[in-house]
């Protein structure tokens, strides 16, 4: 199990590193330092998601404080796309647990939202179906190995944090091309 954590850590941190040698604001420390926090936290909400199948309501009230930070550090997100963003992809996913429940933990949900208001509605509908594609992949692999079955369940967690993570670089073009199709 330790191998999972240094691999999602090491995982993560790229992230970080190649995204932020790729912003053109490289100068505004307050903006990557703000990334910086909110990457690292969901470092730690994967970790925990891996571990214990869990998400701990403190590491949402965190991203959700790291959000109302980059309300200040981060002025290019609108304050009606952030509120959008606090229910495009979590009512939704509630929406699903409640049809089919064990579908989604209400810790995915909580994240969502949180991370909603960090990112904006359009990339954090781009990341969520990255994530959700990330695991599905994943899941498959484990599939195909044998090393789960059809019914088991896997923490979703980590793969909705590192498609936040992604998007944070590369969301914004990716949603304004998609949805100016």
């Amino acid at each position: 199990m330790k191998k999972y954590y240094i691999v999602y850590v090491s995982l993560m941190l790229s992230v970080f590193c190649v995204g932020s040698s790729l912003l053109k604001s490289w100068a505004v420390f307050s903006e990557i330092f703000t990334v910086f926090l909110f990457i690292v936290t969901l470092t730690a909400v994967g970790c925990q998601d891996i571990k214990s199948m869990k998400i701990a309501d403190k590491w949402t009230a965190a991203i959700l404080g790291i959000a109302v930070i980059s309300c200040i550090t981060m002025p290019e997100v609108s304050f009606h796309s952030r509120i959008a963003g606090l229910v495009c992809v979590s009512l939704p996913f509630l929406f699903i647990a409640l049809v089919c429940p064990g579908s989604f933990g209400g810790g995915d949900i909580k994240l969502m939202a949180a991370c909603g208001v960090f990112l904006g509605w359009k990339v954090t509908l781009v990341s969520a179906v990255m994530g959700i594609f990330l695991g599905g992949i994943w899941t498959g692999c484990l599939l195909i190995a044998g090393k789960i079955g059809r019914k088991d369940s896997f923490p979703l967690g980590p793969f909705l944090c590192l498609g936040m993570a992604i998007g944070i670089y590369i969301g914004s073009p990716l949603a304004e091309y998609l949805f100016a199709m």
